[in-house]
């Protein structure tokens, strides 16, 4: 089969550091590659896949910019989609990852198109524009990140979990320590508020690897850096080599993210390290841990700070056994059945089962 991939181009894919959405595209599109698929990525210019690379620009000065965050991303994601679709008769199925910007081009093709909804859904632009596309092919990456869009009529093909190449974080043979872990972005939703306050009541240090977008500068000058000090360091962001040791170290990570997160690779990289998850009860976190097992699932802080007491209890090697439902295999496997589905839907023009 014939595929092209489409990713955001603020990161390059797979990402230098922070970037989930980038890593889950590099290891679906080297999966698929690796199964024999003819699979054609496009992304920044500065990405490494053993698929066919289409590149385009920009990458690093789309991350560090806020100006051209909101002002000439749009447009050059807009002009990666219409080369795209201009091309769209030379794939059997073109598979995008930039969300609703990519939902007016579908009309235009007879080639059917699969979008991966990566982010939350609970959004206006999200909710006024989804609804207009009901005939477009939609993945969610969990259950619940479909539910604040329940209420229309969306063609949803499947939920596909995030999947990686977890191969280096089972084997890592870092030795644990007492140190709490947050790895991930610094900003309001994700709540490293939160993880200092856990580590601070539990008497625990805390190693916080972390990127900062343009966008959060002020919430990491004005919230964050006066809570540093002592056993609550900053790292900032570190590249990929360093996150399976990072996570590996810990006694257990933190997850207090609070919003509903649409999935967090976060968990599953923890996981797949040997590393128990303490998590808020947000989003896709139930359908990710399974309490008791894997970590624990918290609806307040209180109840967190009561889990660190609890880490030993923890199999690690329970907890890489249940990051296999996570891997790239299991990915996909999940979106090869999508495209089979699609691709026989549009040819016998039956639509998908809603």
């Amino acid at each position: 089969m014939k595929i092209a991939q489409i990713a955001p181009l603020y990161e390059s894919v797979p990402p230098q550091g922070y970037g989930g959405t980038e890593r889950v595209i590099a290891a679906l599109s080297d999966g698929l590659t690796a199964r024999g698929h003819d699979v054609v990525l496009f992304a920044a210019d500065s990405s490494s896949t053993t698929a066919t690379l289409e590149g385009h620009g920009l990458p690093l000065r789309l991350r560090m910019s806020r100006d051209e965050l909101t002002e000439v991303a749009p447009h050059l994601h807009l002009h990666m989609l219409e080369e795209v679709y201009q091309r769209a008769d030379e794939f059997d199925v073109v598979h995008s990852h930039v969300d609703v910007w990519t939902l007016p081009f579908t009309r235009s093709v007879a080639t059917p198109t699969v979008v991966t909804m990566h982010g939350r859904l609970d959004i206006d632009q999200v909710r006024e524009v989804l609804p207009l596309y009901p005939d477009v092919a939609i993945v969610s990456i969990s259950d619940h990140q479909r539910r604040p869009v329940a209420e229309f009529d969306v063609r949803w093909a499947a939920t596909v979990y995030n999947g990686l190449d977890l191969s280096a974080y089972s084997s890592s043979g870092v030795q644990r320590g007492e140190h709490l872990a947050f790895l991930g972005r610094i900003c309001h939703e994700k709540r490293p508020d939160l993880a200092i306050e856990v580590a601070r009541r539990t008497g625990r240090g805390l190693q916080i690897a972390a990127k900062v977008d343009p966008t959060d500068v002020e919430y990491h000058q004005d919230v964050i850096e006066p809570l540093l000090g002592g056993d609550i360091r900053f790292l900032g962001e570190i590249d990929e080599s360093l996150k399976a040791g990072f996570l590996a170290s810990a006694a257990a990570t933190l997850f207090p993210s609070d919003w509903p997160e649409p999935f967090g690779l976060v968990m599953i990289e923890s996981m797949a390290a040997g590393t128990p998850v303490i998590a808020l009860r947000r989003g896709s976190v139930p359908e990710v841990v399974e309490h008791g097992v894997s970590g624990f699932i918290c609806d307040d802080v209180d109840e967190m700070v009561d889990a660190v007491g609890r880490i030993d209890e923890i199999d690690p090697e329970e907890c890489r056994r249940q990051a296999e439902r996570f891997d790239v295999d299991a990915m996909c496997d999940g979106y090869e059945r999508v495209y089979r589905s699609i691709v026989g839907a549009a040819a016998s023009a039956v639509p998908l089962t809603r």
